[in-house]
């Protein structure tokens, strides 16, 4: 509630227009994970009920881009091969600071001392749960990026380049509130996350760790770089009752044979 007020996501009114029907809000918990998938924080969030939106009068467009799997490891690979700097950095709030394009009204949860009298409010802002705040986030990051003198990629939307004749090559990388900063340089990698945070609130992360949902393992004297899901693959054994399994070094059926030639080499089931 304290990043709602701050940042004014509504105002507050007498009632709601009578074309518009405000709907309800709610409070979403949630646990934050590391790619080793242990809770890091705790989370809780006033969330719109944007399934009673209506198209066309609540919302227009609502698709936004994320990044393809094929460029974020073409992005690490670039900055292992190079031997570049790596940072994370996450944006607070990062719906939040983009405006609403449409006349919408929500209702607060009842139990909530918001100190005002009205009992409906009309969006400033995006707020979580509405379906076009995704996609109004990224055309405003676009923006700010842009700016900053970034060019943005033809072939994938979320991916973002500088040229800087003192510090060199930049590449950033954009899932939602989660960017990578890719630089030649310590300073470049500075530089960028310096100018996102003086447009955003943010959490420096430092050298990448974790993105997505993945372990990342950079070493820079060695030009490796080594990506993982630990936490996605024990989550995936305890589903299916095999997190106690003894492993096996050779993922494949016992009592194979092999021909030199010939076909169906493997049985039904192996290929």
């Amino acid at each position: 509630m304290a990043a709602h007020k701050k940042l004014g996501t509504w105002s507050t009114t007498k009632g709601s227009n009578k074309q518009h029907k405000a709907f309800k809000t709610r409070f979403v918990f949630d646990n934050k994970h590391d790619a080793e998938g242990q809770k890091t924080r705790f989370k809780a969030r006033l969330v719109a009920q944007g399934f009673n939106q209506v198209p066309g009068r609540d919302l227009d467009e609502t698709w936004a881009p994320v990044p393809n799997t094929e460029t974020s490891r073409a992005l690490f690979a670039v900055a292992a091969a190079n031997g570049w700097e790596v940072h994370h950095v996450d944006v607070k709030t990062a719906l939040l600071n983009a405006k609403m394009d449409k006349e919408t009204y929500i209702t607060l949860p009842e139990g909530i001392e918001s100190g005002e009298p009205a009992d409906v409010r009309r969006h400033n802002l995006a707020q979580y749960g509405t379906k076009q705040a995704g996609r109004l986030w990224g055309i405003k990051l676009n923006e700010e990026l842009e700016q900053m003198g970034a060019t943005r990629s033809t072939v994938d939307p979320c991916l973002y380049e500088w040229h800087y004749p003192v510090h060199g090559r930049v590449l950033t990388l954009v899932y939602v509130d989660d960017m990578i900063v890719a630089g030649e340089r310590f300073d470049a990698a500075e530089a960028i996350k310096s100018g996102v945070a003086a447009n955003f609130e943010v959490r420096d992360m430092g050298e990448v760790k974790d993105f997505v949902g993945k372990r990342v393992m950079h070493d820079k004297m060695t030009k490796k770089l080594t990506l993982s899901s630990p936490g996605h693959i024990t989550a995936l054994l305890q589903a299916f009752d095999m997190d106690t399994c003894t492993p096996n070094k050779t993922a494949m059926a016992s009592g194979v044979k092999l021909s030199k030639t010939g076909e169906n080499i493997l049985p039904d089931g192996n290929r």
